[in-house]
């Protein structure tokens, strides 16, 4: 195809820079916002779907997953900014999130239990956004996950947007997908993948920042299993048995079970055999409405009710209170004469130094950008 640097998309709105990738199934580039300034992403169908038969089938599955997305917000899943079809061919804007991915921080060395826990935890969340609206990740692994710059938290990117392929596909597909992060149902020609399938390669993902490597290719594992060989925790990671808790080890073998009935059936449930953390606060996951102006963009029914939220006031009662204008005055010049001596004290103690007096103590707080906010936190008229 002949998109080229320079060159304009939806009437100009985004000028393209340069191509970041160029897969079998999509192509990505970075591009640049012209009415915001601001660097974006944008993904289409690769060469090889253009090129099919059924192309228009791929296209329609590509808007469609693409006006899903976009009912989905969370902190830890990258944004859709905006999907728009020209020339034929479906477009999809998401934000562009510079950092380092996970795959790039783990090449130094494993992460400690607590590091990888909190990643793990991070993503869960997005995903669990994902299965609320029926759509699966089914690619998940570290180096679709980007830690924002300068921060602590992570986001997963490179949703999948095409897996209802055809048989020839399909099997382009299954030669694709990532040692050690595909269960064995991503390798067969039916269109098998459930939720447990993204939990697998939830699972691998959190087994590679606690060792630096996946586990050993779903295939493997059979053959190796049929023969009496439990090779899970393989020689390499048998280094860092000595440092997992007993329930690490039961984590990754329920998540990583080879059948999926036998592993957990939802995110929640899997991640309920991770040790406890203290809690961070974050954003709870948003559903917004989809861009505008963009035809037939809304969701099915059944979508609807399963994103649907809830705004609510919690309006504080008005009371009556009679209070005599005396007592009002006393209350005043107490209070005044309380603030004109406490002010006093401070500037005698050398409010310069910090820690002269318990007056005047210094106190740093770490910047969050992240502080939990409340629907209920209204007041009433």
């Amino acid at each position: 195809m002949n998109l080229t640097a320079e060159q304009g998309l939806n009437q100009g709105k985004y000028v393209l820079n340069t191509q970041l990738g160029a897969g079998v199934f999509n192509l990505t580039y970075k591009a640049t916002d012209t009415e915001s300034g601001q660097s974006v992403v944008i993904k289409t169908l690769g060469e090889a779907l253009r090129q099919h038969a059924n192309v228009n089938q791929f296209k329609q599955q590509f808007l469609d997953i693409a006006k899903r997305l976009n009912y989905c917000q969370h902190p830890h899943l990258v944004r859709v900014i905006d999907y728009f079809e020209e020339t034929g061919y479906p477009y999809l804007v998401m934000e562009y999130i510079p950092g380092q991915t996970l795959a790039d921080v783990v090449q130094a060395g494993s992460l400690s239990e607590a590091e990888a826990i909190n990643y793990i935890r991070q993503i869960s969340d997005a995903v669990k956004v994902l299965h609320q609206v029926e759509l699966l990740h089914r690619d998940i692994q570290p180096k679709n996950i980007i830690r924002r710059q300068d921060s602590d938290r992570v986001v997963l990117c490179e949703v999948g947007m095409l897996y209802e392929f055809t048989p020839g596909v399909q099997q382009t597909y299954a030669s694709l997908l990532s040692a050690g992060y595909a269960p064995p149902e991503e390798s067969t020609l039916t269109n098998t993948a459930t939720r447990q399938t993204d939990i697998y390669a939830l699972t691998a993902t959190f087994y590679c920042l606690l060792t630096g490597y996946p586990p050993l290719p779903a295939p493997v594992r059979q053959a190796l299993l049929e023969k009496g060989d439990d090779c899970l925790f393989s020689s390499p990671s048998k280094t860092h048995l000595s440092k997992w808790s007993p329930t690490i080890k039961q984590t990754l073998r329920y998540g990583l079970e080879l059948i999926p009935n036998n592993r957990p059936q939802t995110i929640d449930t899997w991640l309920k055999q991770l040790p406890l953390q203290e809690s961070v606060a974050v954003p709870e996951p948003i559903i917004t409405q989809p861009v505008e102006n963009q035809p037939n963009s809304k969701p099915s029914p059944r979508m609807k009710r399963k994103v649907k939220t809830q705004n609510s006031k919690l309006k504080t009662p008005k009371t009556k209170a009679s209070i005599p204008l005396q007592a009002l005055f006393m209350t005043g010049a107490i209070a005044a004469s309380a603030g004109i001596g406490f002010g006093y004290a401070v500037r005698l103690n050398q409010p310069g130094e910090p820690g002269a007096t318990i007056l005047h103590t210094q106190q740093t707080f770490p910047p969050r950008s992240d502080w939990p906010v409340s629907d209920e936190w209204v007041i009433g008229d």
